[in-house]
């Protein structure tokens, strides 16, 4: 799911996050796990519960080393810094920089 699908077909994006995490519980982690579970932390933070966001943005940042997924690390980077800038330091959320 590369940033162009939230911009070309934006209401699949949902269903499409919810398919990777129910992937990633059922058959394990994969490179893609990282941004189902950041898009999770968006939505999550959109909606109200920042705090309950950033923890999924915190364990997509943390699969990115754990499953070596280098071609999606900028999705998850620039969606996940626009969550944490709302709980950490700006210095922290630029740590990826």
């Amino acid at each position: 799911m590369e940033l162009g699908m939230t911009q070309i077909m934006p209401k699949s994006v949902a269903r499409v996050t919810q398919r990777i995490i129910q992937l990633s519980l059922v058959h394990g982690m994969s490179p893609v796990s990282p941004i189902g579970f950041v898009h999770l932390g968006s939505y999550i933070a959109k909606f109200g519960d920042i705090s309950g966001g950033y923890h999924y943005v915190k364990l997509a940042r943390s699969l990115l080393d754990k499953v070596g997924s280098r071609e999606s690390a900028g999705e998850v980077i620039c969606i996940g810094t626009q969550v944490v800038a709302y709980v950490e330091p700006l210095q922290a959320a630029l740590e990826y920089h």
